[in-house]
């Protein structure tokens, strides 16, 4: 895994670490590519423990422009966002891909306004969430989707709803080319009981084990939190043998 480029700053209010600290991490860690993707603003919303608020939206794209600079010869860093898909947001997303790197789509409330999928969701909130994934990879602003399997956080059992979402997940990703994210931070969750499966969250493997059924690019996300984490690219084998019985695609060096 030569590439991250799912990283967070102190700026959303749940990440740890300077902007700087987590390059240096990256470096030293052995990382060729780091891409900054952070919570993105919305006007008029304050959110202090989900996402920065716009009146630092200019700080954060100064800084990650200066580390990019700072560092060129030792590391190529990247500036993104991560964003939920609300079409009325649209032109927002344009605005912000004319200055930006890159979006990575994570989906974790059905509302602007603090619906969480991870609280709760049944399977008529479940088709919700798979046409906002759906749509915002056919919309033309996203370059990754983050932790796909999101929805199983507020979920005890995986039924047949979920099983429908990976299906036309994957299928739209393949269709669109958009990558999956196999995102390496929900371990922190701990394993659950779905049902009688003691799994993580995600990365959940029943979900990845449809998704091997499609032409689908693959990568891992670290979704750090902190600098350290970036050194923490042994979790990887807590799924490795799995995934590979899956015969999933895995680009442990994507670029775009």
């Amino acid at each position: 895994m030569r590439v991250n480029y799912h990283t967070h700053t102190n700026r959303c209010g749940h990440a740890n670490g300077e902007d700087e600290q987590y390059v240096k991490a990256a470096i030293e860690a052995g990382f060729e590519v780091l891409g900054f993707s952070d919570h993105v603003p919305f006007e008029n919303v304050h959110a202090p423990l989900d996402r920065m608020d716009f009146d630092q939206l200019e700080g954060y794209v100064e800084s990650i422009l200066d580390l990019k600079k700072k560092y060129a010869d030792q590391i190529e860093i990247k500036l993104g966002f991560e964003i939920e898909y609300y079409p009325e947001q649209n032109d927002y997303y344009k605005k912000l891909r004319r200055f930006c790197d890159y979006l990575i789509l994570g989906q974790h409330y059905r509302d602007l306004g603090a619906y969480g999928y991870d609280n709760y969701n049944d399977d008529e909130d479940l088709k919700v969430y798979t046409r906002q994934l759906v749509e915002g990879m056919r919309s033309g602003v996203v370059d990754i989707v983050a932790h796909p399997e999101y929805f199983m956080l507020g979920r005890n059992r995986w039924n047949a709803a979920c099983e429908e979402a990976a299906h036309a997940i994957a299928k739209t990703a393949s269709e669109t080319g958009i990558p999956l994210e196999i995102n390496l931070n929900g371990i922190r969750f701990g394993k659950r009981d779905y049902n009688g499966l003691s799994a993580y969250p995600y990365p959940f493997l029943p979900f990845w084990e449809i998704v091997s059924n499609y032409p689908v690019k693959v990568l891992y996300g670290l979704d750090a939190h902190q600098p350290m984490t970036l050194f923490e690219r042994q979790r990887i084998d807590l799924f490795k043998d799995e995934l590979e019985k899956f015969g999933l695609r895995i680009d442990l060096n994507y670029r775009f």
